[in-house]
């Protein structure tokens, strides 16, 4: 359980309305990154960011003009897993 439910959940068992305040978070507390979306990695990478060995296996032609960085690659699927929808090692991969 989160911050916000568990003040919710607690007020409610006090019997106290708890404030919107406290149970919602701000459109403002999340900072968009480079991670988020493919809108913002191609930003810093044009044509997307894959692993050492990746080969792209959707477009049926390889693609080789991605930044080819495992390091980088790990960090944007730990953070946003549907980077890599087709999940062939390369994030946000774009002819």
């Amino acid at each position: 359980m989160t911050f916000a439910p568990r003040i919710a959940a607690v007020a409610l068992a006090l019997g106290v309305a708890a404030s919107p305040a406290l149970t919602s978070v701000s459109a403002d507390a999340h900072t968009t990154g480079i991670h988020d979306n493919c809108t913002n990695l191609q930003k810093q990478w044009k044509h997307g960011v894959g692993r050492s060995n990746a080969v792209d296996k959707t477009s049926g032609k390889k693609v080789t003009n991605f930044y080819r960085n495992t390091k980088a690659y790990n960090t944007a699927v730990a953070h946003n897993g549907t980077l890599d929808a087709d999940k062939d090692g390369i994030a946000c991969e774009k002819a």
